[in-house]
């Protein structure tokens, strides 16, 4: 998968691109292999860099932002806050079994 990146206010190197998408790669898709597309939009705000990722799954867009001073660490947590919601959105669709349910079994003998 292609991660759009878009930098704001400041010229992204081409290191810095392959470790985000390096990042969404083996953290977010080893997760969750339905991802549609995922953009990462990071920004420079006098003395900090903002990370903002904006996941799209299917169902739902997920949104994430992290503020920090160095742009590894805020690129880092933000894609450590959006696969908690990765993770919950997962967990939600799948339901547990009841052990104490019994099946009613139906013959056509009656």
């Amino acid at each position: 998968m292609k991660v759009n990146i878009v930098a704001q206010h400041f010229d992204i190197a081409e290191k810095t691109r392959e470790y985000i998408q390096g990042e969404v790669d083996h953290r977010l898709l080893s997760a969750y292999d339905r991802i549609v597309s995922c953009k990462m939009i990071v920004e420079k705000a006098k003395s900090d860099y903002i990370a903002e990722v904006i996941l799209s799954i299917p169902g739902e867009i997920l949104t994430a932002k992290a503020t920090s001073d160095d742009l590894t660490k805020s690129v880092d947590s933000v894609v450590r806050k959006v696969l908690k919601q990765l993770t919950k959105h997962k967990t939600k669709w799948k339901r547990p079994i009841d052990p104490d349910k019994q099946f009613v079994e139906f013959s056509d003998e009656e």
